[in-house]
């Protein structure tokens, strides 16, 4: 038989109840830098180049990432690129070693370009002008953390496993269990700690007779043994930007461009905690915490490129703050599967009240050195001031007040470095991308790095690119409940873009 509850809880923060031990602040820093960051995002071509693109133009990416190099157009093009992502991801929890893996296939970027030649006869040293649209996906949230381990014993042979983390608002600092004069009192305890709440739902802690009152307990208090337990932590979406975009040719010597970026966060976090008990009671209790958090917001990117001499191209941009208006809900469900087949599940829904996130501002410098018709040296610098990412919130999202990371929090700077080889129609490509850590001193190394390589073709204005990108970083700790061990975990995600384009 199967007991179903549901529990709708509005209006709470979800964050400050989630299972995650990155709880609290922990977690807002965590998601400040996973909207913050950009990775090597754009075109095969841009990517194959370590994604250095600030000093380079003529390519849908320049649409999203240094407008000033849409003054390059003599033409007007379009593109288009898919990407294979490949996932290996290792975790280590209490010692013991995991490896997992996964695939992922997205459409991640996109655009066309209008190419406009101002007249011969205007006298003026304008050339042309282009406009690009384009929606670029300028971070990926794809990753997973799969670990399992085992719990044997503890203080008085009690594994602190989950059961036990949720009995903890009903024991006194000294160990003894706290003796209500009436059921009816325990329940602010239950309402105001909802995994307990739901452990009760489920048969998992239980009220019971003591003395003149009562007490709650763990359903196994006369038979507790070790524990196995798993988590399978499954995250996807990312930030997307679409992007209207203008570049303009000054007498081939200059060029400017300024953008409109409008911002979407679609993130999606599903974690599956599983714990068997060795005891001929639970055959085992699984909790699914599924979270979701859209976002949109506006801001300006405004670059320059200037060539000094014909073989060099000295390129800076620059891209404001974004505000950007989240929405937040939460679903988690406990399920208890007993031997005695009296199984049981409850669910909380929990709608977080509106905030917002400010993406932080960044400035990006770059220079390019053409070798002839044989190729060209690109790289790149770009400041991100992690430590001005805010939230927010006018209808009380937080409960603790809104949560400061900016003490956890640092400005970074990002190093990209491409070379492009040309033969005829054909191209060969390189580069890698070094990124800063976001966290101040002592909180967290990211070691965050992504190395690529491609080839690609041009021929009667038609282009085919494809590249081949390894991104490689460390994910902050975590922990499957308050008090647990902690799971170090690393990533390594493979990705193939292809790109096909034409002019027109």
């Amino acid at each position: 038989m199967k007991m179903v509850k549901f529990i709708f809880a509005v209006g709470l923060c979800a964050i400050t109840f989630s299972v995650s031990a990155q709880q609290g602040y922990s977690t807002f820093v965590d998601d400040a830098v996973r909207f913050s960051q950009s990775t090597t995002s754009g075109t095969a071509r841009f990517i194959g180049l370590g994604g250095a693109n600030t000093s380079l133009g003529g390519d849908i990416s320049s649409i999203s990432g240094n407008p000033a190099g849409l003054g390059f157009y003599n033409k007007s093009a379009w593109s288009i690129s898919p990407v294979l992502r490949f996932g290996e991801f290792n975790a280590n929890y209490g010692g013991v070693e995991n490896n997992d893996f996964g695939a992922n296939l997205q459409v991640p970027n996109g655009g066309m370009v209008f190419h406009k030649r101002f007249e011969e006869y205007s006298g003026s040293k304008w050339i042309s002008g282009t406009f690009g649209i384009a929606y670029n996906q300028k971070t990926s949230f794809y990753n997973t953390i799969d670990y399992r381990g085992s719990l044997i014993g503890g203080e008085n042979n009690i594994p602190y496993d989950f059961v036990d983390y949720t009995l903890q608002p009903f024991i006194n600092p000294d160990g003894s269990y706290i003796n209500y004069p009436s059921e009816a009192a325990i329940e602010p305890d239950f309402l105001s700690n909802p995994y307990s709440d739901l452990a009760s739902l489920t048969g998992l802690l239980t009220i019971f007779p003591a003395g003149e009152g009562y007490e709650v307990d763990r359903y196994d208090f006369d038979q507790i043994g070790d524990v196995q337990q798993t988590e399978r932590i499954l995250r996807t979406g990312g930030v997307t930007t679409l992007d209207l975009s203008y570049g303009a040719n000054y007498n081939d010597k200059l060029y400017l461009g300024a953008g409109l970026n409008i911002n979407f966060i679609n993130y999606t976090e599903t974690r599956t905690f599983r714990e068997t008990p060795s005891n001929d009671i639970l055959n085992y209790l699984e909790l699914t915490d599924r979270k979701e958090i859209s976002g949109a917001g506006v801001g300006v990117t405004v670059g320059a490129i200037y060539k000094p001499i014909q073989m060099v191209n000295i390129g800076v941009s620059y891209t404001s703050p974004t505000f950007i208006g989240m929405d937040e809900i939460q679903e988690i469900q406990l399920d208890a599967i007993y031997f005695n087949e009296q199984d049981a599940s409850a669910e909380i829904v929990n709608e977080v009240p509106s905030y917002s996130f400010v993406i932080p501002q960044k400035v990006s410098g770059g220079a390019t050195v053409f070798l002839s018709k044989y190729g060209f040296v690109t790289a790149d610098v770009e400041w991100v001031d992690y430590a001005s990412a805010r939230f927010n919130s006018n209808d009380g999202a937080f409960a603790n007040g809104e949560p400061d990371v900016s003490n956890n929090l640092a400005s970074a700077l990002n190093y990209r470095l491409g070379v492009e080889g040309r033969l005829d129609i054909f191209r060969v490509r390189a580069g890698y991308a070094l990124f800063g850590n976001p966290y101040s001193e002592n909180t967290f190394e990211q070691n965050r790095s992504t190395v690529s390589g491609g080839v690609g073709i041009f021929k009667n204005g038609f282009s085919a690119d494809l590249t081949y990108s390894l991104n490689s970083f460390n994910n902050p700790a975590i922990t499957p409940y308050a008090g647990a061990a902690s799971v170090s975990s690393e990533s390594k995600i493979s990705a193939f873009r292809l790109t096909l384009g034409k002019t027109f």
